[in-house]
Parts: structure tokens; sequence; C-alpha cells
């Protein structure tokens, strides 16, 4: 439901082409939520014969005509619903705590080049997020100051859990770390 959520939301804001939507979740949400340009045809066209969305064929002077969406009544009931439900907690699949769990004879060594490259990639991760803050594109949407508010908040939330992850891997690597003299 997300995903088709997110369309409606980004239609809420201004009407937009399959490829514009990529680039609208590449620019803003991409940071927590990835979606494929496929993915988003594919909602599309589910929410064009739901009734959730329109079309409208747009020529292409020169290249092949494209589609340009909006959100239509029903589509705008559906996105208020979604954004009034409750929001369930988060149940966590990690696939570093899962490898944690069998991990007891792997040499010490090598699991600690396991959490320094999580370390490492959750680093660029955070980077990025740190980025989006101050990217133009991302805020130029927001409608009001508010709703730029809001943006923030979800890209400083990402922050907040790259911080906490980077701080348990030290905290991992330190317990992990064989005692002097021992094997």
């Amino acid at each position: 439901m997300s995903t088709r959520a997110a369309i409606l939301g980004f239609l809420r804001l201004e009407p937009a082409s399959g490829y514009l939507l990529r680039k609208r979740f590449e620019g803003s949400v991409g940071s927590f939520w990835r979606v494929t340009q496929s993915q988003i045809y594919r909602e599309l066209h589910v929410l064009e014969r739901d009734g959730l969305v329109v079309s409208e064929r747009e020529p292409g002077e020169g290249k092949p005509d494209r589609f340009v969406y909006s959100l239509s009544r029903r589509g705008e009931a559906e996105l208020d619903a979604w954004l009034e439900a409750p929001v369930e907690p988060v149940y966590l699949r990690h696939p570093l705590l899962l490898k944690l769990a069998f991990a007891a004879e792997m040499e010490p060594r090598a699991l600690d080049e396991v959490l320094t490259h999580y370390g490492e990639s959750l680093s660029a991760t955070r980077s990025e997020y740190a980025a989006r803050l101050t990217m133009k594109e991302i805020f130029s949407l927001a409608r009001s100051k508010r709703e730029a508010t809001l943006w923030r908040l979800s890209i400083e939330h990402g922050l907040a859990w790259c911080d906490a992850e980077l701080a348990w891997i030290e905290r991992a690597r330190r317990s992990l770390r064989p005692a002097r003299g021992a094997r």
C-alpha cells in the first residue's frame, strides 16, 4: 500500500508522468522508500483501472507520447484515508542480525570485516541523508513551510537511525574483539 500511497501523494503535489514520479521518488523519499520504474508504471495502471488517477496523453514532439497522471476525487479520498490510518510499528528484518545469530563459529577477523563493511556502507547512506537536507530540489516542491518541515523530519529520522546503527556497530566490534593473548 505504501508505494501506491506515495504515488497518490506525489500526484496531489502535481500531475506527473511515470518518469517524473521516478525522479520525485529518488529526490525526496528515496532515502527511505525505493521503487523501480516498472513498479511505478505497474502501480499507475492499477490506480487508473481503480479510478484513483486519470491520465492524459501528451504528444512527444519528436519523442514518444507520454502519459501525465493526476489524482481523481477517489484518489484524494484514498490518500486521505491512508494518511489518517494508524501506523503499526515496523517489524525488523535485519540481514546483519540474522547473520550474527549464526556467526558463533566464524573467525573473529572475518566477522569484524562484515561489521566494518556494513558500517562503511551505512556511513555512505548517512552521507546521502545529510546531503538531502541541503538539496533545494527536494524542498522546492513543498507547498508550505509545514510540509517542508515534515519532509525535513523524515530525513532527520534517517540520520538518527544511521547514527544509532553506527554506534551499535562500534559497540559490537569492541565487544567481539578477542582479548589480548586469546586466539
